[in-house]
């Protein structure tokens, strides 16, 4: 892999020709993007252009998915922030990104311009923390820490025990009937926290709000 000096660099991954146009409007002036609708030519680009801050890609590809992507170029450069951004936001694929894409951010399409900027920024910000102290400690090719996310209680009401363990069960693919037998509580109140859960967390699905709980930090990958 080549070492550019200008790491603020952007690989954005989509088989709609149109959705990267947009990404390229939505970043211009911000970052150096390159977009490439084939996810094989994806991995080319990056073991032999790189190194690139964050890698934004779609699920659904041609012959390799999101997920599959992310596992591949996280062999090449650990550190690299990785961005899940879909329409097709099942909860299984999101179980799937916590524990093989190790994703940074996932989020469902539609999100407007100005979240997308944020995340971005974000983790470049985290992608040049990792490699700076990376260099400092010698081992820049094996690194990889957390994203610093922002104070969840700035921006939702504050979840409570009980919707955090119902979420954390949620992430982990239980159905109604499992989260009641593993928290010993009723269907009725397994429901009751999900629907306080979709108004805290402003979605409403099952998938978007274990989405929703990665990008805040809610959710720990590691820790499913």
């Amino acid at each position: 892999m080549s070492h550019h000096t200008n790491i603020d660099r952007i690989l954005i991954v989509d088989d709609d020709e149109k959705y990267l146009a947009s990404m390229r409007r939505i970043m211009q002036g911000h970052y150096e993007v390159i977009t490439t609708r084939d996810p094989v030519q994806a991995l080319k680009v990056f073991e032999h252009q790189g190194p690139f801050a964050v890698v934004i890609s779609d699920y659904r590809m041609p012959f390799i998915n999101g997920i599959e992507l992310f596992s591949r170029i996280t062999t090449i450069d650990c550190s690299v922030q990785r961005i899940m951004l879909t329409g097709h936001a099942e909860l299984q694929m999101a179980i799937d990104a916590i524990n093989h894409g190790k994703i940074t951010a996932f989020l469902t399409k539609p999100t407007p311009a100005v979240t997308i900027r944020t995340i971005v920024a974000d983790a470049v910000r985290t992608y040049k923390q990792q490699t700076d102290k990376a260099i400092q400690d010698g081992s820049a090719e094996t690194l990889n820490y957390p994203l610093v996310r922002p104070s969840v209680s700035e921006l939702y009401e504050p979840l409570t025990v009980k919707e955090k363990e119902v979420l954390s069960l949620l992430a982990k693919g239980f159905s109604n009937d499992e989260i009641s037998k593993e928290l010993n509580i009723t269907i009725g109140t397994v429901k009751s926290h999900l629907n306080n859960l979709f108004g805290k967390m402003e979605v409403n699905s099952r998938s978007k709000v274990v989405a929703k709980g990665i990008e805040l930090g809610l959710i720990r990958p590691h820790l499913i």
